[in-house]
């Protein structure tokens, strides 16, 4: 991709990103007051938090500043999947990317009032790391798949590199090579004059080079639902061994209701965008099932609603990556 095409795709995920980053935020605040004991006085709906209203003298300022720190985070993680739009130092783009999130979360809830304790800065902005390592691994995921299509479509070696066989104590590498080398057992011939003083059998070996097949959807499928194993078994139980013990903060209200549906709705769009419907209708009642070993292992059986939560999540998302995928078609 060159400068000016990941330009534009970088304005364009920013233009994306902000409005959904503000409309989350106060949405929060929404859900925020129907949990909120004792009610909120007057039956007034806080959009913003006390410390920012207080700190700009108007509520109707203090909902503009959190408007613009919080389009501004919306942002920035609309773009955590240029990184591999780059095609080069994916790993090295996606760290940086990850240190500017946290350094913007930090700075939109520190100027708006999110964080009332250092303790509630550090469960959060764990969330937020935690959340953007699920989302990194999904397009981690669909990004290796897709560079696996488009050399196959290309005609390229899988690993990038040129085929070399060996048979009958013969190595045989792509002609480009710029150099001869020699082994114990058996000579590297490398151009094709050499190659054809080669036995009978040994010259149609060299030329039937194993063809690379494309990957079945049932094995782009199974990528998403190991990642989905370890998010639905495994996860539950590391996010227990760090839970406070008096109240579950981690397991039995962030996991159910955010990391959740979140996770299943991004990795069944990303399924969708790249297997047919069916399959994806397999991997979202896959993923409600998932979840039901740990609702009577380490919760009970009013945990069951996260079946169906999971359920619903991944069929939307696995709705909306194949509609994505038909337009593109």
């Amino acid at each position: 991709m060159n400068r000016q095409t990941f330009r534009r795709e970088l304005i364009r995920r920013w233009a994306i990103g902000f409005p959904w980053g503000a409309a989350g935020v106060y949405l929060i605040f929404l859900l925020g007051n129907l949990f909120t004991i004792p009610a909120p006085a007057n039956g007034m709906i806080w959009v913003v938090s006390d410390t920012l209203s207080s700190r700009w003298g108007s509520p109707v300022t203090a909902a503009l500043v959190q408007f613009l720190w919080s389009g501004a985070l919306g942002a920035m993680l609309s773009m955590a999947g240029l990184p591999f739009l780059a095609e080069r130092r994916t790993l090295l783009w996606s760290g940086l990317h990850l240190l500017l999130t946290a350094l913007v979360f930090s700075l939109a809830g520190w100027r708006c009032g999110w964080f009332p304790y250092p303790e509630t800065w550090m469960l959060l902005l764990g969330l937020l790391l935690l959340c953007y390592l699920l989302m990194w691994v999904i397009h981690w995921i669909g990004w290796r798949q897709d560079l696996r299509l488009l050399r196959l479509s290309a005609g390229l070696p899988l690993d990038g590199a040129g085929s070399s066989h060996k048979k009958d104590g013969v190595c045989l590498e792509d002609s480009t090579a710029s150099h001869s080398s020699h082994k114990k057992d058996g000579a590297c011939l490398e151009d094709s004059t050499a190659t054809r003083n080669l036995p009978k059998k040994s010259q149609e070996n060299s030329s039937a080079l194993p063809e690379e097949q494309p990957v079945s959807p049932g094995r782009r499928l199974a990528s998403y639902l190991l990642l989905a194993a370890a998010a639905e078994l495994l996860l539950p139980w590391l996010l227990r061994a760090v839970d406070a013990p008096d109240v579950p903060v981690l397991t039995g209200l962030f996991y159910p209701f955010l990391i959740l549906p979140l996770f299943a709705f991004f990795s069944a769009r990303a399924a969708g965008k790249r297997c047919s419907w069916p399959w994806t209708l397999l991997y979202a009642v896959l993923c409600g099932l998932l979840t039901v070993p740990n609702v009577f292992l380490l919760y009970n059986d009013t945990a069951l609603f996260q079946s169906w939560t999971a359920g619903i999540a991944a069929l939307l998302g696995g709705l909306l990556g194949c509609l994505r995928r038909k337009i593109k078609s």
